[in-house]
């Protein structure tokens, strides 16, 4: 049983080697938000209660995947000992101290606590901006592993499920976001990032052999990106988020006034054929 749930689970790096933005990478990008798109088409045809259902499945399955992930990472997160044991370790990084992990227990609020639903709209810009922006560049997800194995699979899933909840709350209406509004996803971003400031310190000491970190929640430490000078990342992380979360606003508007131009026509139209009946 235990070797076939490391044969399961394994990083293995064969077949069909998953790479940035190589062919594998770029298929799971588009059927994930070609995916995504397609549901929001049907599922604004759907009912009330329908829709309630969807986002419903939608928060659960974001917390059962986040959960049952600490059940696998002892299972690929392996060390062969020399004496031919297995040790299982955890992965600190996969503590909720990231947007798109701290988001997973935010968003079973707000869907299922109604004093959590006035921040409905905030939580799904984050929804939105984080996974996309994950999925764009899946660092933890590429590179010598196989894009069939179970930590790539479990990635793309997670952050596409992520993407869904947020997406659809714009695409069916259930969120209609304002522009006046958006200060309050720049100070979701601020306490998300001091979240992760809090996990970073605390967590510190946590380092792998070669002396580099295990974490670097948020991005903030300046590991993960040491062309930028380590004190001004928090404000670079912060001011990059803001800009995207921006930039979904701008999009809402622009699909906004294009289906008004479609729709204009339709409606003089109208009133030139009533007026004409009328004379």
């Amino acid at each position: 049983m235990r070797n076939f749930m490391l044969w399961l689970f394994d990083n293995r790096s064969t077949p069909c080697e998953i790479a940035l933005f190589n062919f594998w990478h770029i298929l799971y990008f588009v059927l994930i938000v070609g995916g995504i798109i397609t549901a929001g088409v049907f599922l604004k045809k759907a009912t009330v209660e329908t829709k309630n259902k969807v986002f419903s499945i939608l928060s659960i399955s974001i917390c059962a995947l986040y959960a049952f992930d600490y059940f696998a990472i002892p299972l690929y997160n392996t060390h062969e000992c020399a004496d031919g044991y297995v040790m299982y370790m955890l992965d600190v990084d996969k503590l909720p101290f990231h947007i798109c992990t701290v988001l997973c227990p935010v968003v079973a609020f707000v869907q299922f606590n109604k004093r959590f639903a006035r921040f409905r709209e905030p939580v799904a810009i984050l929804a939105i901006v984080a996974p996309l922006m994950y999925l764009t560049y899946p660092g933890s997800a590429v590179g010598d592993l196989s894009a069939f194995c179970y930590k790539v699979l479990q990635t793309f899933i997670y952050h596409g499920v992520l993407l869904a909840w947020g997406y659809l709350n714009l695409a069916v209406g259930f969120v209609k976001p304002a522009f006046k509004r958006c200060y309050k996803v720049l100070i979701g971003i601020c306490l998300i990032a001091t979240w992760a400031m809090i996990g970073n310190l605390t967590y510190g000491t946590c380092f792998d052999h070669d002396g580099s970190p295990h974490y670097d929640w948020f991005f903030l430490t300046g590991s993960t990106f040491p062309f930028i000078p380590q004190p001004l990342m928090p404000f670079a992380v912060i001011a990059a988020v803001f800009c995207v979360a921006l930039m979904v606003y701008g999009l809402y508007y622009l699909v906004l006034y294009i289906q008004n131009r479609k729709c204009s026509p339709s409606t003089a139209t109208e009133d030139e054929v009533k007026e004409e009946a009328t004379v």
